[in-house]
């Protein structure tokens, strides 16, 4: 574990961190300067332990929301107040230079975005008293609430998405898996509440086998390129390949990307047996891993989102004991007063949040039996906990 400490130069000071890499962590601070409202971005060097400004930018009013993506090589950077503008800022994230700047026309107000690589990002509107007529058009036909248009930063043109349910599925949570045939992405489609499929299997299941009604769970993949290509020929179908599937003889969930490998959960009503499985992102590959174990009150699975391992907690008494399920060896207990677990890191070290009216970070050693508290917030990615 490499615990960076950079409570002296971040405490309290209004930080967002943009992403945590080998040797430098990026991250933007929002100041007012003699009335003006700036947001600056910095990289903080790991090995220099110095923080240099990248660039900054002036707000047209404080009401302005920014939103940061580290991609690549750049930082790509949004700004918007919920109307039919957005300002889409791209800077090289080594020397700070500028790449791409425009205040872009939206139709309808701003409602979320999601970036697709460097030179490629969707913007998701909704309704504005202008634009009402045309949206409940969109409501009838298609069901949906939201239009998408994917922005091309390179052309400096706008790409309509004609398949809503695929740009709803990307708005609602798009996993990126890195291939040895370029990047692909991971799009989660269950077909509701994993309790209420259950019910209705139970409730209607002869008539829905009998009407042919499926109540299908899909975990969709499919390439970066062919997602750009089909978004950008206009196509109203994009071809989505099924990494899993369950319809009504059981359930089937995404759970996390663990390493290279794609982790979801299934499954079957008949035998109430339930698995994880693990999907290699590289050859598609599908294999058991291990079986779930029944919860309880005291017990309840974790997932760590810095690394995917998913992880078994049981407390008793007055602690916890984590052991490793997937991705995982870990085997140890550690005090519950320790605080809510956040991480854990090289099987060894809980990273938590401790019950205070200021952020606090306690990070327990398990073979020194030992626990630190810092007075600070924590950022954690992979076996790196950014203290500040």
């Amino acid at each position: 574990m490499n615990v960076i400490d950079l409570r002296d130069e971040l405490y309290k000071r209004r930080i967002e961190i943009i992403e945590i890499s080998d040797n430098c962590v990026y991250y933007a601070e929002e100041m007012s300067e003699s009335g003006e409202e700036r947001i600056y971005i910095y990289c903080y060097d790991f090995d220099s332990e110095s923080e240099r400004v990248l660039a900054f930018f002036a707000l047209e009013s404080s009401a302005y929301i920014q939103h940061f993506y580290s991609i690549g090589n750049c930082i790509m950077l949004l700004f918007e107040n919920g109307t039919s503008s957005a300002w889409l800022i791209k800077i090289n994230k080594r020397s700070g230079e500028e790449l791409f700047r425009k205040k872009i026309s939206l139709i309808g107000r701003f409602f979320d975005c999601v970036p697709i690589d460097e030179n490629n990002i969707i913007l998701y509107t909704r309704a504005d008293e202008e634009s009402r007529d045309l949206f409940n058009r969109c409501l009838e036909t298609t069901n949906s609430e939201t239009i998408a248009n994917m922005y091309d930063l390179e052309k400096g043109f706008r790409y309509f998405v004609k398949d809503f349910k695929t740009a709803e599925l990307i708005e609602k949570g798009m996993y990126t898996l890195s291939t040895d045939s370029g990047e692909r992405f991971l799009l989660s489609d269950p077909y509701c509440a994993e309790a209420e499929k259950e019910e209705l299997v139970k409730a209607l299941g002869n008539e829905l086998r009998e009407s042919g009604d499926e109540l299908r769970d899909n975990i969709w993949i499919v390439s970066k390129t062919k997602l750009l290509d089909a978004v950008k020929s206009g196509e109203e179908h994009i071809a989505l390949r099924r990494a899993a599937s369950a319809g009504l003889e059981g359930t089937v969930r995404f759970e996390s990307v663990c390493g290279s490998s794609v982790i979801f959960r299934a499954k079957v009503y008949n035998s109430q047996l339930e698995q994880y499985f693990e999907m290699s992102s590289s050859n598609g590959k599908v294999r058991p891993v291990c079986t779930v174990r029944p919860q309880s009150g005291d017990s309840a699975y974790f997932t760590d989102e810095s690394n995917g391992g998913i992880y078994f907690l049981t407390r008793t008494g007055s602690s916890v004991r984590i052991t490793g399920e997937v991705g995982s060896r870990a085997e140890f207990a550690y005090p519950e007063k320790v605080g809510e677990i956040e991480s854990c890191i090289d099987d060894r070290y809980i990273i938590a949040v401790m019950p205070s009216d200021e952020p606090t970070t306690a990070i327990y050693d398990s073979r020194l039996g030992k626990t630190d508290t810092f007075e600070a917030r924590a950022k954690i990615k992979g076996n790196v906990v950014v203290l500040y």
